[in-house]
């Protein structure tokens, strides 16, 4: 019969709580205070950065056709690059007078040791006289929300860049 009068089931344990309460109101404060120790130190991105680290290496060479490029720029630039540590994916690009090396790296490699890295390995490439090879900014996918450029002919800088502060900058941030 479970009517309460034997020592088994919740009954017991209802028994129990209530005779033990400041038992029971110490070990609710000790997880509080655990609870609220937890959450503080608890790292809470409200943007977390899900993107992998990509260094991309751009190369300008103004007037040269895809083909001079791709064999005098990206070939070996990604030469270059191939043992570079922690690459996940390699992608290239050769467009007329523009190469793009796109490097993705594996989850957390040190964006700084990444970059020095590919200047370091960059160095080996044997390229044309007066091209240089530059890393794009360092900058991941939730850091560059939008671009936009503001075309106004006719006008001047300061005239423009008062236009972009006070009245492009304000509509847009509403």
């Amino acid at each position: 019969m479970m009517d309460g009068s034997s020592g088994y089931g919740p009954f017991k344990f209802a028994r129990l709580v209530i005779r033990r309460r400041w038992l029971v109101a110490a070990i609710c404060f000790v997880l509080l205070i655990a609870g609220i120790n937890a959450f503080t130190k608890l790292p809470i991105e409200p943007y977390p950065n899900v993107s992998p680290l990509n260094v991309q290496v751009i190369t300008q060479w103004p007037g040269r056709s895809t083909l001079e490029v791709e064999q005098q720029l990206t070939i070996p630039i990604e030469t270059a690059l191939a043992g570079l540590p922690d690459v996940k994916t390699f992608r290239s690009i050769s467009i007329f007078g523009l190469s793009v090396i796109t490097l993705q790296f594996t989850d957390n490699t040190s964006a700084f040791v990444a970059r020095n890295n590919v200047v370091q390995y960059l160095g080996n490439a044997s390229l044309p006289p007066n091209v240089s090879p530059n890393l794009s900014p360092d900058a991941d996918a939730l850091g560059e929300v939008m671009r936009y450029r503001v075309d106004a002919p006719g006008w001047d800088l300061t005239s423009i860049k008062t236009l972009q502060d006070w009245t492009i900058y304000k509509n847009m941030k509403t």
